[in-house]
């Protein structure tokens, strides 16, 4: 008795949708992983009547309500955030010193602030407020 042989369907694998997926995953992770700057220390800027919008400058210094100052992403006390200024300071006195502070931080810190920056060698100090309109009362 002679069977006659019956024939396999042949498998194909496609890889259509293995690149349909991979554009996918590819386009999700791009949309998703956006790069932000984020704020090292959450800071509220105190409000200001009048003002105008400035460029926020070349150096920025952070003063958080807990005391914190901050020179290029790292946390630094007075005396060498004074040492760092003075360096940044030495190519360029003429370069522009944002100050970012907590509405919280006391007055005369904020002095202590400012007299440091201007021993640095600043000479053009620009202080961050946010206007009326900005304020969001929760």
């Amino acid at each position: 008795m002679d069977f006659p042989r019956t024939h396999r369907k042949r498998i194909e694998i496609s890889l259509i949708p293995l690149i349909d997926v991979s554009m996918f995953l590819l386009i999700f992770f791009m949309v998703a992983g956006s790069i932000e700057k984020f704020e090292i220390i959450p800071i509220d800027p105190p409000v200001a009547q009048s003002g105008k919008l400035m460029d926020e400058g070349h150096v920025e210094v952070l003063l958080g309500s807990h005391d914190e100052i901050i020179v290029d992403d790292e946390i630094v006390p007075m005396e060498e955030m004074q040492k760092r200024l003075a360096l940044q300071l030495e190519a360029n006195p003429n370069r522009v010193v944002t100050v970012r502070a907590d509405a919280t931080v006391p007055a005369n810190r904020m002095i202590e602030l400012m007299d440091a920056i201007k021993a640095a060698g600043g000479r053009n100090l620009s202080v961050v407020t946010q206007s009326k309109a900005q304020v969001h009362v929760e």
